[in-house]
């Protein structure tokens, strides 16, 4: 069997790599195992047995003949040597692994708290940025309050000033003599003085143009209205005379057509008591209805007309007055001048014309020539039947239309009927005449 030792030091098998030492006492060891424990060792004595050794005492080197076929490449001793060699490795590792696993946890805890460390820190951060912008601001506005202060400031100076030229100025224009002379001394003597009172001589100069042009325009601008004021009460008057002119034309026009709707119902109740008087019969009745609305009036009656103007021949329709309506008074116009017929001598008498006008009815109910109707009829009438005859249903239609129409020509003027007029003047001069004899 093989002797299998070892060093006591490492513990390790003696192999062939490294060296094996001796000393004194016979105890082997490995050569750089026994160094290493007398450089460390407090006393040099045997790591075995404990006596004194030297260093000289060593034997640096045993030499060891091993047979041949005891070799062989898996050597127990090197192998465990190896074992224990990774094992011990595997402890330190292990150690290793434990302590880097200790501070990797010791690191990972400082990490937490530097992260928590690191969020409060960007936290504050951001306050802090928030707070530095905040008072960038409020710096800003301080700045521009205090820029505006200083403005303030030299403005508020230039107004004094200004103020104080001002009244020195107002002082002179408005002040008594003692009161300038104490100022012209107060300023002192000097060039400063000098130009000062320069100022205040050239501010008096525009002063005084500027009144002057003031008063020129107060003139000029009291002429105008002056001028103007005439010319209005120039208008005005007349206005008034225009006005009082208009008035008057109202008044005469009221009246007229007072008048006028007097004697037209005057002339209907006439009329009305003449039908009732002759009592023709109802043919003879539509016959003379006929003959009032067919006749046409004579040439030299004159046509009813209101008053002209007074004192202007023109008559402006455009013009408006608010005028009231004067009260009524009493007014005597003088008659429409009209052409008076002369009747013959045998019809002077209501009967005679009666007769006349039944004798006309049965001529035109058989069917006579026209003719011999206008030999029958009065002048006045005759004119009326060259026009062409209405049918008898027309007739009767126009029987109840009135006896004088009224009307307007769209220029403000009134219109009466002449036919029916001057056919009723002729039936009261007939009425007349025939009383008369």
């Amino acid at each position: 069997m093989p002797i299998r030792a070892h060093c006591t030091i490492c513990s390790d098998f003696f192999d062939n790599d490294r060296d094996v030492a001796a000393i004194p006492c016979g105890h082997t060891f490995h050569y750089l195992c026994l160094v290493q424990w007398f450089d460390t060792a407090p006393s040099r004595t045997c790591p075995q047995c404990r006596i004194q050794v030297g260093k000289r005492n060593i034997i640096t080197k045993l030499f060891f003949d091993v047979a041949l076929e005891e070799q062989s490449p898996l050597d127990p001793e090197s192998l465990q040597n190896e074992l224990d060699r990774v094992k011990a490795q595997l402890t330190v590792k292990e150690k290793e692994k434990r302590d880097c696993q200790s501070i990797v946890n010791s690191l990972r805890d400082v990490l937490d708290v530097r992260n928590i460390s690191i969020e409060t820190l960007q936290k504050n951060l951001s306050q802090m940025e928030m707070l530095c912008s905040t008072l960038k601001k409020q710096m800003k506005y301080l700045e521009q309050e205090l820029e505006d202060t200083k403005s303030a400031k030299e403005e508020a100076r230039r107004l004094r000033n200004k103020l104080k030229t001002v009244e020195r100025i107002e002082t002179l224009l408005h002040g008594q003599r003692p009161e300038v002379e104490e100022m012209i001394r107060e300023m002192g003597v000097g060039q400063a003085a000098v130009e000062q009172l320069a100022i205040y001589c050239i501010s008096l100069k525009k002063e005084y143009e500027n009144l002057k042009e003031s008063w020129k325009s107060s003139n000029d601008t009291i002429e105008k209205l002056r001028k103007e004021l005439f010319s209005a009460n120039h208008k005005l008057q007349k206005t008034l005379l225009e006005l009082e002119k208009k008035v008057e034309e109202l008044k005469n026009a009221h009246t007229d057509l007072r008048n006028a709707d007097r004697e037209i119902t005057s002339l209907k109740k006439k009329f009305r008591v003449l039908q009732d008087t002759t009592k023709v019969p109802s043919l003879s009745n539509e016959t003379l209805n006929r003959l009032v609305i067919e006749s046409p009036a004579p040439v030299e009656l004159l046509k009813p007309k209101l008053h002209r103007p007074a004192l202007n021949g023109e008559i402006d329709l455009n013009a408006t007055f608010d005028v009231e309506t004067p009260k009524r008074q009493p007014h005597k116009t003088n008659p429409v001048p009209a052409k008076k017929i002369k009747l013959d001598k045998k019809s002077s008498s209501v009967t005679n014309l009666s007769k006349a006008l039944k004798d006309t009815v049965e001529n035109c109910s058989s069917d006579t020539e026209d003719e011999h109707l206008e030999d029958l009829l009065p002048a006045f009438i005759r004119n009326s039947i060259l026009s062409k005859r209405p049918p008898v249903n027309m007739l009767v239609s126009q029987k109840n239309a009135g006896i004088v129409r009224i009307g307007y020509d769209g220029l403000g003027t009134k219109l009466i009927n002449t036919l029916q007029f001057l056919l009723m003047l002729n039936i009261n001069e007939i009425t007349k005449q025939s009383e008369f004899a």
